[in-house]
């Protein structure tokens, strides 16, 4: 085989793709039909081969005058520029290579460094005729038995012909009629015999308790219970009474994002964190529409919220964190009572979470993190669902710990590890006398209250009312602010910011840095996130009547990479007002890519163990560099 970097990388592609054309059109000979078996397995194995190499040197080329354009770029004194176009993966992930490397390249002379680059995760896709043998299951109750541990409920995701797609099976062990005739039986002598409200209980209290009260009604009424089905009682009785009734294996699974009933007599839908799966039907129905009204009052009592013909919507938090939106079935509802369930992980996403999913690569992450750290004030904007809540706390972990946080939601999702954290949440009033509310808090009382907090961030859950000009006032005045809007451009950030019911001043969107556009696609048989642009906002033109905007960042489909678009504004304004030149800027930018990739290599993931790493770089930045370097030392 020739040596690349003697011929050239364009010459060598031209070779592969004649050499390729000409086996290629010699297996569709009439010859071919006479080929012995083996023989027509190896020429298949080197087409593919042959195919294998062009795409991967079509790709490297692709790349590398990328670079080259980049490091031209590098050499203006007025620009600064973030590394190389990379994306998830670098060269490495675009020819599929997994595992890193070291050394380097060298092609038509030139040395590309590739000792920098990580292995790249990649999710296996499925055809849809794979997917017709798809089968997955795994436990919900509990989660991780015991060897001796009973088993309750578990998932199975599997076709259905039928249906012609996927389906979520809930299984649950079975009960026989006797015993759902028993557990009817205990399950009424509760309800007559007790009178306490469950939900008002510590979960370990409430079960204690419920326990406790079985043992003594089935002693109490001589009610026969197996020994060997007691347990499946209490499963049962419990679920019903202290749980989320059949919806409680749903709750259970961490790998659900959404759970949504749309009326009576619809399969209940949820929403997959496997990317090939993502939104799916269940088989669990809720049939009557006395059930499903009992089942919707029964939600919005756990988030201490009132729900009724007369007020018919219902939001609030459930006891596990979980953000529920109920509507009651009145003359709104055509379909019967509904309501979404929008479960969040039990620690918050990382960056380095991020980072593994391919939403962003490093160099994006060391940009936000120098952005931040500098103080500035950044809008995260996209549709529903595209994850514009967990980018939002994951950029938060970025944030200096002795810095003072004040964080504003309407229902609490956001979690940090910082100790100088001031976590609020906004409260809906109660009907008084003559119709009036009494007992409101809302987040535009909440974000002025916060002025007399002294914060040094402010983080607002969400800007959709009269409480983004407190915000943006705030940041006017010198106090960075992140928070996230439902728009996918700039024009349409700035139409929902100035127009009704926000209705900002066009001069105060200025005050903006960056905004961070978001978005949640199915790409490739995957469902994925992707930040599809950066932009910096480099004032308001008035004359025009326009933000001026300069897109950094962007994510190209077709290769599935983060492209550097332009040199920064923000980090040239940074230099200038930190004294420092912009050959440090890039310095300082550099290191935080290195922490993020030896956070990678060392696969530190958990939101307490990535924000230790975060202070410890605050703290003594060189210290924890020599470390890097010294375990790097010892794997040469």
């Amino acid at each position: 085989m020739f040596q690349i970097k003697k011929i050239g990388l364009k010459t060598a592609i031209t070779l592969i793709s004649r050499k390729y054309s000409s086996v290629l059109a010699a297996g569709n000979s009439r010859n071919q039909a006479a080929l012995p078996r083996e023989e027509k397995k190896k020429q298949g194995r080197y087409l593919k081969k042959g195919l294998d190499r062009l795409i991967f040197l079509i790709r490297l080329y692709n790349q590398k005058l990328k670079e080259k354009q980049l490091l031209e770029q590098s050499r203006s004194p007025f620009a600064v520029v973030i590394g190389g176009a990379g994306g998830a993966g670098g060269v490495a992930g675009m020819a599929g290579v997994s595992g890193k490397k070291s050394g380097t390249l060298e092609l038509e002379g030139a040395k590309i460094d590739i000792s920098h680059l990580e292995k790249s995760y990649v999710s296996k896709t499925y055809s849809d005729e794979e997917l017709k043998h798809f089968n997955m299951e795994y436990n919900l109750s509990p989660l991780s038995p015991r060897s001796t541990e009973r088993i309750f409920a578990w998932a199975g995701i599997k076709w259905s012909d039928e249906s012609d797609s996927l389906i979520y099976y809930i299984n649950e062990e079975p009960l026989a009629e006797e015993d759902m005739q028993q557990i009817k039986r205990i399950k009424q002598v509760i309800e007559e015999k007790i009178d306490i409200s469950f939900d008002a209980l510590q979960t370990a209290s409430a079960i204690s308790y419920l326990k406790k009260a079985i043992d003594e009604i089935i002693v109490q009424f001589g009610i026969f219970v197996p020994p060997e089905r007691r347990e499946l009682y209490e499963y049962y009785i419990l679920r019903d009474f202290i749980g989320y009734g059949k919806l409680q294996p749903l709750m259970n699974d961490p790998n659900l994002e959404d759970i949504s009933c749309d009326g009576v007599n619809i399969p209940l839908f949820v929403y997959h964190r496997n990317p090939v799966i993502g939104s799916i039907k269940t088989n669990v129905v809720f049939t009557t529409k006395e059930e499903l009204d009992d089942f919707v009052m029964r939600l919005s009592q756990k988030c201490g919220r009132s729900i009724s013909v007369s007020e018919p919507l219902s939001e609030g938090a459930l006891p596990d964190g979980s953000r529920l939106h109920a509507t009651l079935g009145t003359d709104i509802a055509r379909r019967g009572s509904n309501f979404t369930i929008r479960k969040f992980t039990t620690d918050p996403l990382t960056p380095m979470h991020l980072l593994a999913s391919g939403t962003l690569n490093e160099k994006m992450l060391a940009y936000c993190w120098y952005a931040i750290e500098n103080n500035a004030s950044i809008l995260i904007s996209g549709p529903t669902a595209s994850g514009k809540t967990s980018l939002l706390n994951a950029l938060s972990l970025f944030i200096k710990p002795v810095l003072k946080i004040v964080t504003i939601e309407d229902t609490p999702e956001l979690k940090l590890p910082h100790t100088h954290w001031v976590p609020e949440v906004s409260r809906q009033g109660m009907i008084g006398l003559g119709g009036k509310v009494i007992g409101e808090v809302s987040m535009f009382d909440l974000l002025k209250g916060s002025l007399r907090q002294r914060p040094d961030y402010i983080i607002v859950g969400e800007v959709r009312g009269e409480e983004a000009y407190v915000l943006f006032q705030q940041m006017a005045s010198g106090h960075p602010g992140l928070s996230t809007i439902h728009a996918d451009s700039v024009d349409k950030v700035v139409d929902r910011l100035t127009t009704p019911p926000i209705n900002l001043p066009p001069m105060l969107l200025e005050t903006l840095d960056l905004i961070i556009f978001i978005k949640h696609i199915r790409f490739r048989g995957r469902y994925v996130r992707r930040v599809m642009e950066v932009q910096e906002i480099d004032g308001y033109d008035t004359k025009e009547k326009e933000l001026k905007s300069l897109r950094v960042f962007r994510w190209s489909p077709r290769m599935d990479v983060f492209e550097t678009d332009a040199s920064s504004a923000l980090l040239r304004k940074i230099a200038q007002d930190t004294g420092v030149n912009e050959e440090q800027v890039k310095a300082e930018v550099n290191k935080r890519i290195r922490i993020i990739s030896w956070l990678k290599e060392r696969n530190i993931i958990n939101y307490r163990d990535v924000g230790r790493v975060i202070t410890a770089f605050y703290t003594n930045p060189e210290e924890l560099l020599e470390k890097i370097e010294e375990e790097e030392m010892e794997k040469k």
